[in-house]
């Protein structure tokens, strides 16, 4: 009788773990969200690609905020579309690409943690960094809140 208890404690100790985890995994982002999510990153780099500054300051939330290193906040829509047409200003349009995707989150908040290239009309790499985007849902639809990647965006140009 000994060697069965000591079997099932063995048992319940390893188990564990995956018991109590498993209520945290469930909530996690669906692929629905990460779906939504991505098709968000498509609208902002299609918006980059064609120089459209003032859709991408609209992907953001009220208060959203770009948070470049060494430099100030940028907060709000209108702030927001007012660097990327400074940052941009004597450039074509170029491109920009995500990548490696890790999401964390649930339908309603999500941070996403990415890689991003940016390339000039020529195709040639200006920026490669990485990135961390909170989204928030507003009204349905997701929106950039923060927006903090590990480089200057303007890098060359301002």
């Amino acid at each position: 009788m000994r060697p069965i208890r000591f079997f099932a404690a063995a048992v319940a100790v390893c188990f564990s773990p995956f018991v109590f985890a498993m209520p945290a995994l469930a909530n996690g982002p669906t692929h629905q969200t990460e779906t939504a999510i991505k098709a968000e990153n498509a609208r902002w780099a299609d918006a980059f690609r064609r120089g459209d500054y003032v859709a991408i300051g609209h992907l953001y939330t009220k208060n959203g905020a770009l948070l470049p290193p060494g430099g100030d906040r940028v907060t709000g829509s209108t702030a927001i579309t007012a660097y990327f047409a400074k940052a941009y200003a004597k450039s074509q349009p170029g491109s920009v690409s995500f990548s490696n995707y890790e999401f964390y989150g649930d339908d309603q908040a999500m941070t996403e943690v990415s890689d991003a290239e940016v390339r000039d009309h020529s195709g040639k790499l200006q920026i490669h960094a990485k990135q961390t985007l909170i989204f928030l849902k507003q009204g349905g639809v997701w929106k950039l809140h923060r927006d903090k990647a590990n480089h200057l965006w303007a890098l060359g140009h301002i």
